[in-house]
């Protein structure tokens, strides 16, 4: 018997039958032709795993959502780049979640971690801010991005990070744990999803 990592009832595995059964899946979105490919929806037991990870450095909860990205990498995925979170949030909270769901699942897949990125030291928080709200992040070349490398991250909300991030090193895809519901990804229609879905 062990404890679920979600709602801390005992059961037989990580996380209990009521909690997974709460992790929707959905399909990939492309906007202004950069492609993300998220494991769940932002919402429920998913959120709950990427909040232990981001804010309280529970990294057994990487393991649980990096499990889940495996299948839902982009095609011919040679490398994987973490979009590397602002020095004080890592500081403050212990870890750094685009590295640690990155390192799972490169295990996973045997694909190379490759740090291409540094943050800055500092920029506004973005969670529970939509578009007009945020500010581009800063991010800045450390090495390039090999051929079929694709950046990720624990959360996509509206793809201002990911963009910003993909466009310092020439990166185009990303994967990420969750998409938050209501996201710019979420406002393309059902016949676009299904004509981009790969």
């Amino acid at each position: 018997m062990t404890l679920c990592i979600a709602c801390s009832v005992w059961g037989s595995g990580s996380l209990c039958g009521p909690c997974r059964a709460q992790m929707a899946h959905v399909p990939p979105m492309t906007e202004a032709g950069f492609r993300i490919y998220s494991a769940f929806r932002h919402e429920g037991t998913a959120r709950r795993l990427v909040h232990l990870l981001k804010y309280q450095a529970i990294t057994a909860a990487a393991d649980l959502l990096a499990a889940e990205m495996v299948d839902r990498l982009p095609p011919s995925t040679a490398a994987l780049i973490p979009v590397p979170r602002a020095w004080i949030r890592r500081a403050r909270h212990g870890v750094d979640p685009a590295v640690e769901l990155a390192v799972r699942l490169g295990d996973r897949v045997d694909v190379p971690v490759v740090r291409a990125l540094r943050a800055r030291l500092w920029w506004p928080a973005h969670a529970g801010s939509d578009r007009a709200a945020r500010r581009s992040p800063g991010f800045f070349r450390v090495t390039s991005a090999p051929t079929g490398a694709v950046l990720v991250d624990d959360v996509a909300t509206t793809g201002l990070t990911l963009r910003t991030a993909g466009e310092v090193i020439g990166v185009s895809r990303a994967i990420t744990a969750t998409r938050a519901l209501g996201s710019t990804f979420d406002r393309i229609s059902a016949q676009e999803q299904t004509a981009t879905a790969e």
